[in-house]
């Protein structure tokens, strides 16, 4: 009987072992050349720049640019970045990814500081099968092209997919929640 639970003793720790042990992801570079690098990324709290990888612990650090990489991925975020193009621009800058797919979307924040307060200022900007991100939602007052054109062209990305369109023109929403909603959508359906 005691071996018996002996055995239901070890068994049971070496379940409850197993499952608190978490699968360690790993952060990775992957370059314009489309090679994939694991490695560990280091972005400055303050940032000026895009940060620094090193494939090992005594290794180089290496600058991230985005004429270099073409994106990069933060494991303890869980956050990927991508080096697009931004409309109206000739370099890459890397936008954090919020949805991939037949439709990406991206985002920016930025933050400003005017009288000793810091705000912070969202971009949002879509791409569909090209790495030319084009700005469609912001919460600051100025923007480049009207909320008119913005929606408009938006209405001409997902056009192709019926149920998509034909829910987004009967709401009629253009809140940052209903954007992400619709492009997870038309990214997960076919089109018709």
């Amino acid at each position: 009987m005691k071996t018996l639970l002996k055995k239901v003793a070890i068994c049971l720790a070496a379940t409850l072992f197993t499952l608190g042990v978490k699968a360690q992801s790993q952060d990775y570079v992957i370059t314009t050349q489309g090679d994939s690098i694991p490695c560990t990324i280091k972005i400055p709290l303050i940032t000026c720049g895009d940060g620094n990888y090193k494939t090992s612990t005594n290794g180089p650090s290496v600058k991230i640019k985005p004429e270099e990489i073409k994106e990069y991925y933060i494991s303890k975020k869980e956050t990927l970045y991508r080096a697009v193009i931004k409309e109206g621009k000739t370099k890459p800058e890397f936008l954090l990814v919020l949805e991939t797919g037949k439709i990406s979307l991206y985002e920016e924040v930025t933050e400003v500081y005017v009288n000793n307060t810091v705000t912070t200022l969202t971009k949002w900007y879509v791409a569909k099968g090209s790495d030319v991100a084009i700005p469609l939602k912001t919460d600051d007052v100025f923007m480049a092209k009207s909320r008119k054109q913005r929606k408009g062209e938006f209405t001409t990305l997902i056009s192709d997919n019926n149920a998509v369109y034909a829910q987004y023109t009967a709401e009629n929403k253009f809140s940052f929640k209903r954007i992400r909603i619709l492009v997870q959508q038309y990214n997960s359906t076919t089109s018709i």
